[in-house]
């Protein structure tokens, strides 16, 4: 053991400094909600609503001109969602839009249906243990030995639920979902969705009506009739969480052939100082009193300044990225240039990670939807020569090659991945295999 002494260097951020990084990285809703705190906190501080000031008035007519014109487009206001989602073996089903929740209504089904009341009441119990899908989320004999009920009972009451709309509600699997869903005397179609449920995916009609023993277009026809169905019947019903609703920081606007930039400063309270703190610090005579309102005076001016900050650095990088993605914002998703945060970072003279915490969780609105900022920043394919074109571009073509090709004669990853050569996209049979598995399409052998 021994006792040295030793010199080091650390960066520490001082408590003002951490304070003004956590509110640039703040989006609209996380900094309503912060203000609020403050003014919990602070007895100097007071909260105004959002509203536009008179002298926004102009902007806000211009947002309301644009949002009126956009009406007429099938996209407007759309979410974003990073990938489209997978193709499934079984059509998805578009939910009906209701508040009303999956157990309000069976129950009310159960008290309207002529059964013994032991039975409604086993029925009442069982539809406790169904989750929003519509799926059974516990055993039979759990439930029975939960609610002190007899393994009759607890069946008879699962039997009433599954009689019960939505069709398909209250099975314990896939299987039992799609069987409650199909007519009784389609025994083709049962066969298939109680032994044959993986070979639909694989779409494999010829060996499938081989192992069942009929012509192929009879299978195929099964196959369709069980890709009717819902997998999901509860999810037509409200849940008991309401959704997240998007609140954008940004609008782009099109006036001609220049975007207008414009920050929503609309989506959180405007804080500001009392008047009757103000008042007492000037008439006050005691120097205690004075000392503590004037320090809370200073701490809510280095929010707003903070505040300010956010919204400058804000608008700063969002015009960058406009300026940058300018092809995206005219023509659309398909034509996003690479783009690195380090480029945005240089051109608003900034470090690339105060860029990164000013896009973090905002949103920007424009033409063509509600996109994260973060979607704008696009990296270069990874390969060899491939570097003018981005990820994106690249994923858009594999989807357009895939769809034109034979389907008696699907492509394999390493035929794409030499058409992209030809026309000047030279990147890996690897990398096409990735970006094709991103996109939810199946290998070659399942596509035939």
């Amino acid at each position: 053991m021994e006792l040295g002494l030793k010199i080091t260097q650390n960066q520490v951020l001082a408590p003002q400094m951490e304070q003004s990084v956590r509110i640039l990285q703040m989006d609209s809703a996380q900094l309503s909600e912060y203000l609020k705190e403050v003014m919990l906190e602070n007895p100097v501080a007071e909260l105004e609503p959002p509203r536009a000031p008179e002298k926004k008035k102009d902007l806000a007519l211009r947002k309301l001109e644009w949002l009126e014109s956009q009406t007429v487009r099938e996209k407007e206001n759309v979410g974003y969602y990073d990938e489209e989602e997978a193709d499934s073996p079984i059509e998805k089903t578009v939910a009906a839009p209701t508040d009303r929740s999956l157990a309000d209504h069976l129950l009310t089904q159960i008290g309207m249906a002529r059964a013994e009341p032991a039975v409604a009441a086993s029925a009442r119990f069982v539809v406790g243990f169904v989750d929003e899908n519509g799926y059974l989320t516990a055993d039979l004999e759990e439930i029975a030995q939960e609610g002190n009920l007899s393994a009759e009972q607890a069946e008879k009451g699962l039997s009433l639920v599954q009689n019960l709309d939505p069709s398909g509600v209250g099975a314990r699997d896939l299987t039992e979902c799609l069987l409650l869903q199909l007519d009784p005397e389609d025994r083709l179609a049962r066969q298939i969705a109680q032994e044959f449920l993986q070979e639909i995916a694989k779409k494999n009609y010829p060996g499938l009506a081989r192992q069942l023993g009929v012509p192929e277009e009879e299978a195929e026809q099964a196959v369709r009739r069980i890709r009717k169905l819902n997998p999901k019947p509860g999810a037509l019903y409200g849940r008991h969480t309401p959704p997240a609703y998007i609140t954008p920081d940004v609008v782009v606007t099109n006036f001609g052939d220049r975007y207008n930039v414009m920050l929503c400063e609309f989506g959180y309270p405007e804080i500001r100082l009392s008047p009757s703190y103000l008042k007492m610090a000037r008439e006050t005579d005691d120097p205690e009193v004075s000392s503590y309102i004037n320090n809370k005076v200073s701490q809510i001016n280095w929010v707003i300044k903070c505040i300010e900050n956010r919204n400058k650095t804000l608008l700063e990088v969002s015009k960058a990225i406009v300026k940058r993605q300018e092809r995206f914002f005219r023509y659309g998703p398909q034509y996003l240039n690479i783009l690195r945060m380090r480029e945005i970072a240089e051109m608003v003279g900034m470090h690339e990670s105060t860029v990164s915490r000013a896009v973090r969780d905002k949103y920007l609105q424009c033409a063509h939807g509600v996109y994260p900022l973060r979607y704008f920043f696009v990296k270069g394919i990874e390969g060899d020569g491939g570097e003018g074109a981005s990820s994106h571009e690249v994923k858009a073509r594999i989807r357009q090659i895939i769809e034109q090709e034979d389907s008696q004669k699907p492509l394999s990853d390493q035929k794409i991945a030499d058409q992209l050569s030809e026309e000047g996209m030279s990147i890996s049979r690897r990398t096409v295999t990735k970006y094709r598995e991103g996109l939810g399409i199946p290998r070659s052998g399942d596509r035939k």
